[in-house]
């Protein structure tokens, strides 16, 4: 007896995604997924960006002007424009994630060129890396401010650097013009800031700088006065030529000492005469 036996479909196994994938098709896959990887890996270690506003931008590049922290590039611009109305020119900064989180809301920022001046030369690095914006903050982590307001010239008081802010007062034309030097004893030991004269034409005020630790030296019983120009005299020993120093001959300078014993300790801000040499 001849039992028919039912055929049977055979159906061939499905091969696996990976058995069907072509190597020509796995090595542009894996290169997308390398390239997703990085792409999200410096996204995620960048810093934020945020904006500077100066007076003019001269010599500022997007993507090559550094941004600078105690001489270490911290960020690079990445935008220059214009504000609405034209008045300044905003710089775009991306920070580095590192220091993002101390430029907060006491962050000052100015423009570093080279500059030649009765005092020396500043900003002579500039001459072959180009102007750079230099940036000075506390070591708060306070949280990230975005806007900021650059400045026109260097802060008296810079990070690394600390001292004592005072005020100098004058009656008559003086030494105190600006990036004036402060010497003791034939050394520098401060610098004079802005100079700007009283509502009643009466008075020249100049905010100035004692740098530690010669800060100490100042009490209430210091006096200031002027060491512009030079003085000449001729006696038994010959003729005799006395300045300061060759910055205060030039550009002018101002000095102090302490004449009697018993000052108190002064605190910033407080104000003293600078009298005629």
């Amino acid at each position: 007896m001849n039992d028919d036996i039912p055929g049977v479909d055979i159906q061939p196994g499905r091969r696996s995604f990976f058995e069907r994938a072509s190597i020509v098709w796995l090595v542009p896959v894996a290169a997308l997924l390398i390239a997703v990887g990085i792409a999200l890996t410096t996204w995620r270690d960048q810093g934020p960006v945020i904006e500077i506003a100066f007076t003019e931008a001269g010599g500022i590049l997007t993507n090559e002007t550094q941004l600078k922290y105690r001489n270490v590039a911290v960020g690079v611009v990445e935008g220059i424009r214009f504000s609405e109305n034209l008045e300044r020119v905003i710089v775009s900064v991306r920070l580095d994630k590192s220091v993002a989180a101390f430029v907060d809301g006491d962050a000052a920022f100015w423009v570093v060129r080279p500059e030649v001046s009765a005092s020396g030369v500043s900003g002579l690095e500039t001459v072959l890396s180009g102007v750079y914006i230099e940036g000075s903050w506390d070591n708060m982590a306070d949280g990230t401010q975005f806007r900021f307001d650059g400045l026109d010239d260097a802060p008296l008081v810079t990070s690394g650097r600390r001292g004592l802010e005072i005020e100098l007062r004058s009656s008559r034309d003086s030494g105190m013009t600006e990036n004036t030097p402060i010497v003791y004893k034939g050394i520098e030991v401060g610098r004079i800031g802005n100079a700007r004269i009283s509502q009643d034409g009466r008075w020249v005020f100049a905010n100035a700088i004692i740098f530690e630790p010669q800060d100490q030296l100042v009490t209430t019983a210091t006096r200031f006065w002027d060491t512009s120009g030079f003085s000449f005299s001729l006696g038994p020993n010959g003729a005799e030529l006395d300045f300061s120093s060759v910055a205060s001959l030039i550009a002018g300078g101002i000095t102090f000492d302490t004449l009697v014993s018993g000052g108190q300790t002064v605190r910033p801000g407080t104000v003293f005469e600078v009298f005629p040499d």
